[in-house]
């Protein structure tokens, strides 16, 4: 399928459950948190194949639906098996990877720590709690977590008062998005944008990247390396006009919430 503007939304998700190569998708206001590890057994609401976008609105036009997981793949591959749950408990687990309904407060995910800036708190505990934790204290920037190795319940969290990421692949990094005229929520994808036009390619650092993105009218979104070689605050981004993603567990690209889509 290919993704497109100008489309009427989504009646229901029983609508694209019926006929899922008709239904269009439209722009949704429901954020969604990024975790690597699975929704718990039971509470299913259906097993489709769909890419990252498309399971997010599909998961916006079902009321009962808390989050959708799927199992990672070394093979690149645009559409993925999603199931669909009723609940957001995640698992941890480097083999899984789950999106999960969250707070109004929108955060940028990053491959890294927060290395600078006073630590106000560190504790275990699961990503939709140190988001709650984070939401509650107005001097809280972002927090950082181990990248989990084996299966657990919790992850280990540390929260600070400045959102300066530095690139390394064991960890993960939530960063508040700033208020500020703007500035727009991106949806993270475990993948590369490979359709549409080249819009433009240069090194820079993610919020270097979100700031020249938002700027332009043409870019849909930009793809950088999942993971350098070395801990950096600068990566090769690739800026691209369409937001069609691409599976792939070696690169990571960032969409526009306000883009519209079509499958």
């Amino acid at each position: 399928g290919y993704l497109s503007d100008g489309n009427p939304p989504l009646a229901n998700a029983q609508l694209a459950a019926n006929c899922p190569m008709l239904v269009l998708f439209t722009l949704a206001l429901q954020g969604y948190l990024f975790q690597p590890g699975y929704l718990s057994d039971g509470n299913d609401l259906g097993e489709l194949f769909f890419d990252v976008s498309d399971a997010k609105k599909y998961c916006d036009a079902e009321k009962t639906c808390q989050g959708f997981t799927f199992k990672e793949t070394e093979e690149p591959t645009q559409k993925l098996s999603v199931r669909f749950k009723s609940n957001s408990a995640v698992t941890y687990d480097p083999s899984w990877l789950s999106y999960t309904k969250s707070g109004p407060a929108p955060y940028f995910y990053s491959t890294g720590f927060l290395g600078d800036g006073k630590e106000l708190h560190a504790a275990s505990m699961t990503l939709a709690d140190a988001q709650t934790w984070c939401d509650k204290n107005v001097k809280c920037k972002g927090f950082s977590a181990d990248k989990p190795r084996i299966s657990s319940d919790t992850v280990y969290c540390r929260f600070s008062d400045m959102a300066k990421v530095t690139y390394e692949g064991n960890f993960m990094t939530y960063t508040k998005v700033p208020k500020t005229l703007g500035t727009q929520p991106y949806t993270f994808h475990p993948g590369y944008l490979g359709d549409g036009k080249s819009v433009h390619e240069a090194f820079m650092t993610l919020d270097n990247a979100k700031m020249y993105c938002d700027a332009n009218s043409k870019c849909a979104g930009f793809t950088v390396d999942k993971q350098p070689a070395e801990p950096t605050m600068e990566l090769y981004v690739r800026f691209k006009s369409a937001p069609t993603v691409a599976y792939d567990q070696n690169f990571a690209s960032y969409v526009k919430d306000n883009v519209k889509f079509e499958l």
